[in-house]
């Protein structure tokens, strides 16, 4: 039933993690590239009160869309072991069922940000003076809800099949397509920021009306059997099962970002603006280690299907050695190059950011290799379905994360959220590497 390309059950374990791993950061890297493009266009075309109206709504934005993706990273185990049980009526059902939860839950979602806009703003203090462009933007987006969630789970879909080309193609067409339509809406129209909230919901569609049409041409399995295509009750209690915690989890992660960010505020504006190139810097050597995990949530999970325990041991064996790997060149490089880094995100007269940034980076150099550790690990409990199991550690660690970047940086400064960060990876290695030891024991690993 399944491409050879895309059945990780067989062939090199190895080839089969790069081949998923390689378009997933590709198309990461190029996310994260596209939104700094996205914000420059607004800045230069709109002004800086457009600017800060966007970043302002984006955080409230962001946790939505963490739950959603979150939501299809949980769903999308399940289509895994069904693809690679061979369950193909099984995956049917799996797809259409998480197809209609998403679209309730972004509905829901959507509508609690569009009614909720003025009250939330002013929960997070936005200014007064772009309170009104800021809650249009918000509420324009929050519309437009249905559409990303529905992009993301058929992203998700696709990727749970082994298949991350696909999503590559759309993210690429949909981003480049938000940049023409802000150059029309925003610099040629001058809609302000109505005018980047309509491109980004035009591009959401367009990029998911691409995507349904390229799967449902090179992957049929998905759509062929029309009776298959529709919600199961008992797989909408599991989705959900598997859902929620990972769903919860990625928007906690965001929630403890904001904890972190408001930590540092009193610091000045350099330290704010050193601590949003360096986090932008954390983006780019981060995405790697997450799609490792990804591609090895994936492999494991097929195997797990399949009922291949000793491929699933090799899986992850090979996983965690990429994972260490990268982790180690990732922070030998941070390391080395931290001052032309700085340089790269923050004009060079300004000194005092690309002096704090600098200092940051340097020491974050030293635990780069921990985030790829911890998310090997939680790439092995999520292919388990073990799902409760990484969101409560990872709240754990962006607590620990947290509480010490308070504790710590009124003596710190800046240099605090580093050592904040090593603490809660730490937590989690500690914590991670003992439930292994005890499953192993057991013989419940795989």
């Amino acid at each position: 039933m399944s491409k050879p390309s895309h059945n990780m059950t067989e062939g090199s374990v190895a080839r089969h993690l790069l081949r998923y791993t390689i378009p997933a950061i590709l198309g990461d890297l190029f996310q994260v590239t596209y939104n700094t493009v996205d914000s420059v266009i607004v800045g230069k075309y709109a002004g800086a009160g457009a600017l800060a109206a966007v970043g302002v709504a984006a955080p409230l934005m962001s946790i939505a869309m963490f739950f959603i993706i979150g939501m299809g990273i949980g769903a999308s185990v399940l289509m895994s072991e069904f693809y690679g049980a061979g369950d193909a009526r099984s995956l049917r059902r799996e797809f259409a069922t998480t197809l209609a939860l998403g679209a309730a839950f972004s509905a829901a979602i959507g509508l609690g940000l569009f009614a909720l806009s003025g009250p939330l703003l002013r929960l997070v203090r936005t200014p007064e003076a772009i309170l009104p462009d800021t809650a249009r933007y918000l509420r324009i987006v929050a519309l437009g809800m249905i559409v990303t969630s529905l992009y993301n789970i058929l992203a998700a879909a696709s990727r749970s099949i082994g298949d991350t080309l696909t999503p590559l193609i759309c993210l690429v067409a949909g981003s480049l397509a938000n940049v023409g339509l802000d150059l029309l809406f925003v610099a040629r129209f001058h809609w302000g920021v109505a005018g980047a909230a309509w491109a980004t919901v035009i591009s959401q569609a367009l990029a998911s009306l691409l995507c349904a049409a390229l799967l449902r041409r090179n992957e049929p399995i998905l759509f062929t059997g029309q009776s298959d295509f529709a919600v199961d009750r008992s797989l909408l209690q599991k989705t959900l099962r598997f859902s929620a915690p990972s769903a919860l989890q990625q928007a906690g992660v965001y929630i403890g970002k904001l904890l972190v960010q408001s930590a540092v505020n009193p610091l000045g504006v350099s330290a704010i603006a050193a601590f949003n190139a360096v986090n932008r810097i954390d983006d780019y050597a981060l995405i790697p280690e997450r799609d490792i995990a990804g591609g090895e949530t994936v492999l494991l999970a097929q195997n797990h299907g399949a009922c291949k325990p000793e491929r699933m041991r090799r899986g992850f064996f090979v996983a965690m050695a990429m994972e260490t790997i990268y982790g180690l060149i990732v922070s030998a490089a941070v390391f080395a190059l931290a001052g032309p880094l700085m340089r790269l995100f923050v004009d060079p007269s300004e000194t005092e950011v690309v002096r704090l940034g600098t200092r940051y980076l340097r020491l974050m150099g030293f635990f780069y290799f921990m985030p790829g550790i911890t998310n090997g690990l939680q790439g092995y409990m999520r292919a388990m379905g073990k799902l409760n199991l990484t969101m409560y550690v990872t709240y754990s660690q962006m607590f620990t994360r947290a509480v010490f970047t308070f504790l710590l940086i009124g003596r710190m400064g800046l240099d605090a959220v580093p050592v904040a960060c090593a603490a809660g990876w730490v937590l989690m290695m500690v914590w991670e590497i003992g439930l292994m030891v005890k499953w192993r024991g057991s013989a419940r690993m795989g």
